[in-house]
């Protein structure tokens, strides 16, 4: 392998897990909800999510590549750990949502494939702590990347057993002019805008990226595949709104019983295809919102060691998976905590945004006027619409 290729693939790993985890089982069943109550209707929201998306994660890979500094770090240095707890603990806290939805989504993905749940949730849980335990990036990375690639054919190959219109999908589903004034729709695109940038999507691409110590390198390639990850993500998220939109004709909200419900009568394929993307979903999301969450805690307050790292992992994942075990009404709080990250999120965007504009802390390569006025942008696009989805929530 020549030079050029080697970092290439050093340099692809972070942005393309950050963003395919971004399609974790939250994300999925928002799709799947949008699909379902509007049809084509979303897509256009989908689609042009890719934007606001691409421009905050790329600036979360320049931290990383160019500052050489995860935020968590970065913000500790700059601002002093109170700041940086301030950023970092509510991530944490609504990662503990975020570890209920993808255990429950593992276990979706059982049931589908006609496993029996509590052995297989078991399985998942210690081969994660087995993952998180290791703690270096690269070991993690060569487990995920296959599963990420998995659960990108899963989810594209199901669109394919049903009859898609093209025709109509392209003129409702690309047309600016939506149902907006409809509060049902107005949530369901909040949730939806909440499930593109999570807080822990900028902790662990930046902090991913200056792990694997790929700074000096070619920024320019960092950018084309944050961008092309991006793009994947979202169209991706269309093929889980096209899949939700046959599931219109079983009536009534979205529930383990209604998605086996509509999977029944169409094959077993279909069944192992989504069985396999749950599943998929749910464990790259798993360890990735756990990397990210304990890098984000443990560079704000400065412990390193092993101890600490396992200790905020087992702090947020062990209730989670109990919580999973004994109820399975998780449908309406995924679609709540979509919502509520685009709150969340804001401090964590505050000081991003502060830091790859700053020259000190970006060794000279800080953004510059047009680079700040698009990340503010795209953060107004975000926060804003979590706001209007709490205020039409309220």
């Amino acid at each position: 392998m020549n030079l050029h290729a080697r970092e290439a693939v050093a340099s692809f790993g972070p942005a393309w897990l950050v963003m395919i985890a971004d399609i974790d089982v939250a994300s999925i069943v928002t799709g799947l909800q949008a699909g379902a109550a509007w049809g084509y209707h979303l897509i256009f929201v989908m689609l042009l999510l890719t934007l606001p998306l691409f421009i905050i994660q790329d600036a979360a890979g320049r931290l990383g590549t160019l500052g050489g500094v995860g935020l968590g770090e970065a913000i500790l240095r700059r601002y002093g750990r109170g700041t940086a707890l301030l950023a970092a603990v509510p991530m944490a806290l609504t990662d503990f949502l975020e570890y209920v939805s993808e255990y429950a989504g593992i276990a979706i993905g059982l049931a589908l494939l006609g496993l029996p749940v509590l052995p297989g949730l078991g399985v998942a849980y210690l081969l994660h702590l087995a993952i998180v335990a290791g703690r270096e990036y690269s070991q993690a990375e060569r487990i995920l990347l296959p599963v990420s690639f998995a659960l990108v054919l899963s989810l594209a190959a199901s669109v394919f057993f049903f009859h898609v219109n093209f025709g109509t999908a392209a003129a409702v589903g690309l047309s600016p002019i939506q149902p907006y004034a409809d509060s049902s729709f107005r949530y369901l695109a909040a949730a939806s805008i909440g499930a593109v940038v999570m807080p822990w999507m900028l902790y662990f691409h930046s902090g991913a990226d200056s792990r694997k110590r790929t700074q000096d390198r070619d920024p320019r390639r960092e950018r084309r595949t944050t961008f092309v990850s991006a793009l994947v993500s979202e169209v991706l998220m269309v093929a889980v709104v096209l899949v939700g939109m046959q599931m219109s004709s079983t009536g009534g909200p979205l529930s383990v019983q209604s998605l086996e419900a509509f999977l029944s009568p169409l094959g077993d394929h279909l069944s192992m295809l989504l069985g396999i993307g749950f599943i998929a979903a749910g464990f790259l999301a798993l360890v990735v919102v756990s990397m990210g969450s304990a890098w984000g805690v443990m560079e704000a307050t400065g412990a390193t060691s092993r101890r600490s790292f396992l200790t905020v992992y087992l702090a947020e994942s062990t209730p989670a998976l109990l919580l999973v075990v004994l109820t399975t009404s998780y449908v309406p709080l995924i679609l709540t905590l979509m919502v509520s990250f685009t709150i969340v999120i804001i401090p964590s965007l505050y000081f991003l945004g502060r830091l790859v504009s700053d020259p000190e802390t970006m060794r000279g390569h800080a953004h510059g006027w047009r680079a700040q006025a698009a990340f503010w942008a795209a953060s107004a696009v975000v926060v804003g619409g979590g706001v209007l989805g709490l205020l039409t929530f309220l």
